[in-house]
């Protein structure tokens, strides 16, 4: 009876010292420090301690007696009163902490897998708002066709021409598979700049209008993507910065 009441005590988040010291004062009375750590068996300090962390819950009260401090637990009801009071903390605070983390403007996603990588593409354009830019930097070459699939391509270039979703895109190789996909698009608002250079079609990243950097793998394959605006500047920044390194094609 008594383990299991010092174990609900604890699952009231009284440490073991706590519990301990405060079930010996529910079952001794008003006392002094002396028959607590008689009682309890524990060391002087440490009773002392945890009569300080009891005081400071309001669970027990001190009073001086012929010169000498004697304790006594309040009523045993204050153990619910502190957890109406921390519930209606956590009320509070929940509210605050969701409001933090409708503020808070960064966010990392993992895609893996052929249909994972699939879905991303098709919901990412879907995510875009009306008129903005897809930033490419690096050709993957027919790879991302080939996980994607004809059909998932041909609807991600349907959202893309519904929805005005514009393409600059840098790549290394004339003949890359890209210049020759988005021939066939015509209709689609498109750049390219070409930077020679020989370079293994694995993977390059996306920007996404303002909100998010996308890296990705064709070889596993495997999606990042962050939503960070401080981040996607410095992405930004960088695609710029090839962008101005290109030459027209």
């Amino acid at each position: 009876m008594k383990n299991q009441t010092l174990n609900q005590l604890q699952q009231l988040n009284l440490s073991p010292n706590e519990a301990k010291v405060y079930l010996a004062l529910i079952e001794t009375g008003l006392t002094s420090a002396g028959e607590i750590i008689k009682k309890t068996c524990l060391h002087r300090s440490v009773v002392y301690e945890t009569f300080d962390k009891l005081l400071e819950r309001k669970l027990i009260t001190k009073l001086t007696k012929q010169h000498i401090a004697h304790f006594q637990a309040l009523e045993p009801d204050r153990l619910l009163q502190n957890i109406h009071r921390q519930a209606a903390i956590a009320e509070n605070l929940i509210g605050d902490l969701k409001k933090l983390a409708q503020t808070n403007d960064s966010e990392i996603t993992i895609y893996e897998g052929a249909e994972s990588y699939r879905r991303f593409w098709l919901e990412a354009m879907e995510r875009m708002p009306e008129g903005s830019t897809d930033y490419v930097a690096g050709s993957i070459g027919g790879l991302w066709q080939e996980i994607l699939g004809e059909k998932a391509v041909e609807t991600y270039f349907e959202i893309a021409k519904r929805k005005n979703i514009g393409s600059k895109m840098i790549v290394f190789d004339k003949n890359d598979y890209e210049q020759i996909f988005f021939s066939k698009y015509p209709s689609l608002r498109w750049e390219c700049k070409l930077i020679s250079r020989p370079m293994a079609k694995e993977g390059n990243f996306n920007i996404l209008g303002t909100e998010s950097v996308v890296l990705h793998s064709v070889t596993e394959p495997l999606i990042i993507e962050v939503k960070n605006k401080s981040l996607v500047k410095v992405f930004q920044n960088l695609f710029d910065i090839l962008w101005e390194s290109g030459v027209d094609i």
